[in-house]
């Protein structure tokens, strides 16, 4: 899929790929949701996104206020909590996202 091709995307985790990841998104004029725990690294790229979000992504309850459904793809770069990871792709799968990369 071309990034072109992309045009809502939610991305949870801003570490140092999660960062890399948003840039190159925003470059190619991709619509941007991010959350992430760190209001630092929220601050760092709310400039980038149409929507930022300090909050814990493993919550359904965030998901579902952020209207996870809705986006095109998602992508979970949370490091190395596994199973953090697993909780949003499970989460995700349960609110009908399409495409997840994690």
């Amino acid at each position: 899929m071309a990034l072109k091709a992309l045009k809502k995307v939610l991305v949870i985790g801003v570490g140092r790929l999660g960062a890399s990841l948003i840039e190159e998104l925003w470059e190619n004029g991709c619509e941007l949701i991010v959350v992430d725990k760190d209001p630092e690294a929220i601050d760092a790229v709310k400039g980038k996104a149409s929507a930022a979000f300090v909050a814990d992504a493993t919550d359904p309850r965030v998901l579902e206020s952020l209207q996870a459904r809705d986006v095109d793809v998602a992508v979970v770069t949370a490091g190395e909590a596994f199973e953090g990871v697993v909780m949003c792709v499970s989460q995700l799968v349960e609110l009908g996202v399409k495409i997840i990369f994690a």
